[in-house]
């Protein structure tokens, strides 16, 4: 059976208790900044700005589950003193997860989520220029809907909502399973899923020109989990296998590939790494921490800072938070980083990697609620910045020098 994901657990109760209180918080602190209205989230740059003493601007994307109709941006100094106020009206725009690969690191992809909407297009957001752009998607013959957008590989790739063949799930009441698909927006070519093989939120990881995609097991009517593991899609021929690396329906998240090789991470801990003949071997990168409860955090628990190396975090409830290094070598390892800034009892939300300023954004919730500025490559703590309704919170941009 799968196991509780304890640190999304904790996170999720985190959320519950303080969702009141810090919502009457963000928006009293927001009633006392006049906000400077933005149409459209795409007309949002930093020439907007005026204040000098903005060093940071924290992003609270609309939320309609909370009733929050627009996006908010505030600019914060490093002491998190709120500067100015935007409010961005866009009914396109609303809370977003952010994916980054390491060969297009200047382009964070987006997935929007929040509200249950079908709707061709995801957003990027531009490093270098410092801009939201939206991506439309117009070779469907259906509205298929962007699940997520989460990938590695020179492709890319991303979950829809609904069959791109019928543009519907095609339940199955009897069984409780579905259709989706999972389509290459590069090639214009898409996967509809099998029955009962649904893909979890995970990366997709294009491969040796097939894409690879984690299953999101099932209870089925018995009682008994199954259908675990990865698919192995072959877009030309419309055709999939499934692989389990022998592991009785235990649950494997994909969570990168580079041009050598494809890595899937064991609930247990192990990674498996294909070759490019799809040969596996196994590898215990975690074998030097005590047992762990979760090796993949979804959508908060790493990122990758260079082609053979990620900034990647652990939990156990014994041992808490656990960030460090996992190199994607020959055999890959995980190093551990001692730094006094993560506290055990903390849970901690990994954002992205800046390469223009060479940042990296961590946020912390515990006894109180931080934005961590992480300098790359040292790992050093460079500032604390205090934030409110971090849980809220998607985004965060250093101002440059000179905007």
């Amino acid at each position: 059976m799968m196991k509780r994901k304890k640190l999304n657990f904790l996170w999720i109760i985190s959320i519950l208790l303080i969702l009141v209180v810090s919502l009457l918080i963000f928006q009293k602190g927001s009633s006392q900044t006049e906000k400077i209205k933005v149409e459209g989230i795409e007309n949002f740059d930093l020439s907007l700005l005026t204040d000098v003493e903005s060093e940071y601007l924290l992003f609270y994307p609309a939320d309609p589950r909370i009733e929050q109709k627009n996006t908010f941006i505030k600019t914060v100094n490093e002491t998190g003193k709120v500067i100015e106020e935007f409010e961005v009206i866009d009914s396109d725009f609303r809370r977003m997860f952010i994916h980054q690969k390491p060969n297009d690191v200047d382009n964070l992809y987006i997935s929007l989520f929040g509200e249950n909407r079908i709707e061709n297009y995801y957003y990027l957001f531009d490093l270098a220029h410092l801009k939201f752009n939206k991506v439309n998607l117009s070779y469907f013959g259906y509205d298929v809907g962007v699940n997520h957008i989460e990938h590695f590989g020179e492709d890319v790739l991303f979950e829809t909502i609904v069959s791109h063949k019928t543009g519907d799930q095609n339940y199955k009441p009897e069984t409780s399973e579905f259709n989706v698909s999972i389509s290459n927006s590069t090639t214009e070519k898409s996967f509809e899923t099998e029955y009962g093989f649904s893909p979890k939120w995970a990366p997709l990881l294009d491969f040796q020109g097939k894409i690879i995609y984690g299953i999101a097991g099932r209870v089925n009517n018995d009682g008994n989990y199954n259908n675990a593991g990865v698919g192995i899609i072959d877009l030309k021929k419309d055709q999939v296998v499934y692989e389990d690396f022998d592991q009785n329906n235990m649950d494997l998240f994909p969570i990168y590939s580079n041009n050598d090789n494809a890595f899937i991470m064991g609930e247990n801990g192990d990674l498996y790494v294909y070759d490019k003949n799809f040969s596996y071997q196994v590898t215990k990168p975690f074998k030097d921490l005590p047992p762990q409860d979760n090796y993949y955090i979804e959508g908060e628990g790493y990122i990758l800072l260079e082609e053979d190396k990620a900034l990647y975090g652990v939990f156990s409830e014994d041992e808490g938070f656990t960030l460090g290094l996992l190199k994607f070598e020959t055999v890959p390892s995980f190093q551990p980083l001692d730094k006094e800034y993560i506290k055990d009892s903390h849970n901690y939300k990994i954002l992205y990697h800046n390469p223009e300023v060479d940042e990296i954004y961590l946020l912390e919730v515990g006894d109180e609620e931080n934005l961590l500025v992480i300098e790359n490559g040292t790992f050093n703590l460079k500032s604390k910045i205090p934030v409110e309704s971090s849980h809220l919170l998607d985004f965060v941009l250093k101002v440059p020098k000179h905007h």
